[in-house]
């Protein structure tokens, strides 16, 4: 290890094109690296996110044996896309010798294979730090229904860090990796991306791997990807994206449809103004100015440091606001927690519910399971068919109307004092936007956008989701990256008395 690479101090936030043109450099390398994140983990103060953290000894060995693995490369070869680079694992997906909890001791085993997703990853390079946190059985959007702790919001420890993938958010904001791979049924990766300043990349549905995650609702499960920048949350998603026989659920390259690419001009569609009276002042006052923001826009490539060339039709895109129904993206939302559809997590947890009963759950859990039964085959067959109205009507909108649908991410910023006060309803209220994109077999790009100060004096982030139909992962996360780039820095700091006046 040369002394500069020594001397340096942890490049924050950890970004994959920052890491690998240190690596190249010679100004850093993956052992010192490792050694300066496990530091930062031993004095941070939230000790709530992790499950499983891997020992330092065993990580500074996968670094070190990566080193060397491709120290006699040809220069002239490239290094594998993920080389080097930190990340962390939600405890709903398995890792061999790494216990599965799914933050709950009494159902936890020690799988003996990788889920593929992880597999994908560090075959590419990746160095796997831990499992993190999570809700209970990836039960909820608050972070805050866990046997190992609440892992707190990065920049207010009185603040949830939403969930499920709670620990897996942090664990990227607080820069201990690069990308965490994760999971979002009902908004489990856009929530606590938009409450620690995020990008949550939520995929087409059967194009990531769900072999070796415990599902919540598996008909709506995905892997996803949380990060500090869009481009590296294209990379990671790259590096994972592939077809697996042994998925039930995966989408061959041709079942997925072929869309039309975007033209000059982005048809955005926005919830009226009547579904938005459920955000929070600063919420809705940040909501509204990116609404004006990205209507303004001018005819423009995108700029910025993690700007990467995109097809004429994405960079050069003027986004233009869209009359169109919204009715059934609504009804679709409201049938998550209002229909059959929750009793798969019964089906999901059989083994568990007949061996240890439901009194060893999370308290708030135990709630959501008790009240997830009880459905017969008759509302089953008429909540599939209501569903895939909804998802026919939404079609429409989609081909007629608009290209993409932009919402806020969630509604608001809630303490951990709060959801104690109220753990199911404020739980529910945070997914006011988020429910139905799943169910309706849409795929999101969660991406931050502003800032508001909160009675404490801390500023606290706000973002929005672009939604779109499968398969436009790629123009999504162009068009999320644009934001970023050109209409983020333009948002004034809210900053009005209080935090839900």
């Amino acid at each position: 290890m040369g002394s500069s690479a020594a001397s340096m101090e942890l490049p924050l936030p950890l970004r994959i094109t920052t890491l690998h043109d240190l690596y190249a450099s010679k100004k850093l390398t993956p052992t010192h690296l490792i050694n300066q994140i496990y530091d930062r983990i031993e004095s941070y103060p939230d000790k709530a996110v992790w499950i499983h953290l891997v020992p330092r000894e065993e990580a500074l060995a996968a670094a070190t044996a990566l080193t060397e693995r491709y120290t006699n490369t040809n220069p002239t070869t490239p290094l594998p896309p993920l080389y080097g680079i930190p990340f962390s694992v939600k405890d709903s997906i398995d890792v061999a010798g790494q216990p599965t909890t799914l933050a709950c001791p009494s159902f936890a085993y020690t799988p003996t294979a990788t889920a593929p997703v992880v597999q994908r990853a560090l075959d590419a390079g990746g160095i796997l730090l831990g499992k993190t946190n999570l809700d209970q059985f990836a039960t909820g959007l608050v972070g805050h229904r866990s046997a190992y702790g609440t892992p707190r919001c990065i920049f207010d420890g009185e603040y949830i860090s939403g969930g499920s993938s709670s620990g897996s958010a942090v664990s990227v904001g607080a820069g201990f990796v690069a990308f965490a791979i994760a999971t979002d049924t009902a908004g489990s990766t856009r929530v606590p991306a938009a409450l620690n300043g995020l990008v949550g990349v939520k995929p087409t549905l059967g194009t990531l791997s769900t072999v070796g995650l415990i599902p919540a609702c598996r008909t709506a499960d995905c892997v996803t990807v949380l990060a500090n920048c869009v481009g590296d949350a294209r990379v990671a998603w790259g590096v994972m994206r592939g077809f697996d026989a042994g998925d039930v659920f995966a989408r061959r390259d041709g079942e997925i449809p072929v869309r039309r690419p975007f033209g000059d001009v982005v048809r955005v569609g926005f919830p009226p103004r009547e579904r938005l009276g459920v955000l929070s002042a600063p919420y809705r006052a940040l909501f509204e100015r990116c609404v004006g923001a990205l209507c303004r826009l001018e005819r423009a490539p995108a700029v910025g440091a993690h700007a990467q060339p995109q097809p004429q039709s994405q960079s050069h895109a003027q986004f233009q606001k869209a009359n169109f129904d919204y009715a059934p993206f609504q009804a679709a939302n409201e049938m998550l927690y209002g229909s059959s559809i929750v009793a798969q997590r019964l089906a999901a947890f059989e083994g568990y519910i007949q061996a240890h009963g439901l009194d060893k759950l999370h308290p708030a859990v135990k709630t959501i399971f008790a009240a997830s039964s009880g459905f017969d085959a008759v509302r089953a067959y008429k909540d599939i068919f209501d569903l895939a109205l909804y998802k026919r009507q939404a079609e429409t909108e989609f081909l007629e109307n608009i290209d993409i649908l932009v919402v806020p991410s969630t509604v608001t910023h809630f303490t951990v004092a709060e959801i104690d006060e109220d753990p199911i309803g404020r739980n529910r209220v945070l997914g006011s936007f988020t429910h139905f994109v799943n169910l309706l077999d849409l795929c999101a790009v969660a991406v931050p956008v502003g800032r508001w100060e909160n009675a404490r004096g801390n500023l606290l982030p706000f973002g929005i989701t672009l939604i779109g139909q499968a398969g436009r992962d790629e123009e999504l996360m162009a068009l999320g990256e644009k934001i970023m780039d050109c209409v983020s820095p333009y948002l004034e700091v809210y900053t009005g008395v209080g935090d839900r006046a």
